[in-house]
């Protein structure tokens, strides 16, 4: 355990182990995390989410006893900078835990990214905005239209069949108008993502073909090839 939970504890909060997360890797030796539970000194008990979400624990860091239950004083955090501390987790390990894939992935789609100036993905009520072009993406998302908010940012957004639909679309941000190969990019990030966070699919596999174990970024080319490789499991090693 860390400076930050000695802080949490001298304030008077306790800290319990719930059920089995994840066993990550941390140096030499594999470590189970488990979920935390936290109580206050007031007795209130709540479960840690593994992720970035904040949250403020309040109480008396100042020496200042008025502001302690307005919450103007306190330790404010994050809930996965707790386990952090608490496991002394390393940032492979936070990763691992926070998006149940390796910091290699994370680096790679975050550099996909920034590549094709996405910088978010949502799903959501159907936004109104002036069509600037469109076209079909496949991919079970089918038509994209695409186009730009009064306040300057650029928008790609499954096409919806009435002004008025109540069915959520797909809604991706981007920092410049996106090309179709943009948002193909896009949803594969999505999909990759997606995919390894509800275990679909592992990062390592092994080859169809040479019958080694290789990690899905191993594999040659553009993400759109690494994923149609990734899918009928082979690395590469052969041309067809």
């Amino acid at each position: 355990m860390g400076k930050l939970i000695e802080k949490l504890q001298r304030m008077g909060y306790e800290f319990q182990e719930a059920n089995p997360i994840r066993t990550v890797n941390q140096g030499d030796n594999q470590l189970q995390v488990n979920a935390l539970r936290v109580q206050s000194p007031e007795g209130q008990l709540i479960l840690l989410r593994h992720d970035t979400t904040p949250i403020l624990f309040p109480g008396d860091t100042d020496g200042v006893g008025s502001n302690d239950r307005t919450g103007e004083d306190g330790v404010r955090t994050t809930c996965i900078q707790v386990y952090e501390d608490y496991y002394s987790l390393d940032e492979e390990a936070v990763c691992l835990l926070v998006h149940s894939y390796s910091l290699r992935t994370k680096q790679y789609l975050d550099g996909e990214r920034a590549r094709i100036g996405l910088s978010g993905i949502k799903e959501g009520a159907p936004e109104a905005f002036f069509v600037l072009d469109e076209f079909n993406v496949g991919m079970g998302v089918g038509l994209i239209e695409t186009g730009r908010y009064a306040d300057g940012r650029f928008v790609a957004q499954g096409a919806s069949d009435a002004l008025y639909e109540d069915a959520d679309v797909l809604r991706m941000h981007f920092t410049h108008l996106p090309t179709q190969r943009d948002v193909e990019d896009a949803l594969i990030i999505r999909k990759m993502e997606r995919d390894f966070k509800l275990g679909r699919h592992r990062e390592t596999f092994v080859c169809g073909d040479c019958r080694q174990t290789r990690h899905w970024l191993d594999i040659p080319g553009t993400i759109q090839e690494k994923l149609a490789l990734r899918m009928l499991r082979k690395c590469g090693c052969t041309k067809h």
